[in-house]
């Protein structure tokens, strides 16, 4: 793979993971190849019927979109400030990593308590999460106040039975 990429675009990926544009370095290699001997050998018309049905092939494979690398416990540890061993922890407690930082920080908001280094590195992030989820707790236990009360109404307008007062405010669900 060396003089295809710049040194700078060439990853040593863990085993079993493909870099996309290794990928399609690759596949510029074998078209590149198969140019060349086009180019350099005196091809009949059958042999380039293949080398061009090859070529098809070889653009077919192309890497459509760049595919989402999973990061590693590693590389999300020290992302997050936290022990490899947490991460695991978390991936078993269902955190949405491949949601993105945001989502990883609305579900650490959620918890009962969050680990040291994630605390120093995202205090300012966790505290607002913290007091937005606080507060989605409050309205959610408020709507459903509500519509119990507008449930008792309408039960009560349904049996022909005197509202109360402190129900009159409340328009009846049906």
């Amino acid at each position: 793979m060396k003089g295809i990429l710049p040194e700078s675009d060439v990853f040593a990926w863990p085993r079993g993971r493909v870099d996309v544009r290794s990928w399609d370095a690759a596949i510029d290699v074998v078209e590149q190849s198969l140019l060349g001997m086009a180019i350099a050998n005196d091809v009949n018309d059958e042999q380039d019927f293949v080398l061009t049905e090859v070529f098809k092939e070889c653009e077919k494979l192309r890497a459509r979109k760049y595919l989402e690398v999973a990061r590693t416990n590693h590389d999300l540890a020290t992302k997050y400030g936290v022990a490899r061993r947490t991460i695991t922890n978390w991936r078993k407690g269902g955190c949405p990593f491949k949601d993105g930082q945001w989502a990883v920080l609305d579900w650490l908001a959620e918890r009962r308590y969050a680990p040291a280094g994630a605390k120093v590195k995202f205090a300012k992030q966790l505290r607002e999460r913290k007091e937005k989820a606080i507060w989605a707790g409050f309205n959610a236990e408020y709507e459903a106040l509500i519509a119990d009360a507008r449930r008792l109404k309408a039960a009560h307008q349904d049996n022909g039975l005197k509202i109360p007062d402190w129900l009159r405010g409340f328009r009846a669900k049906r």
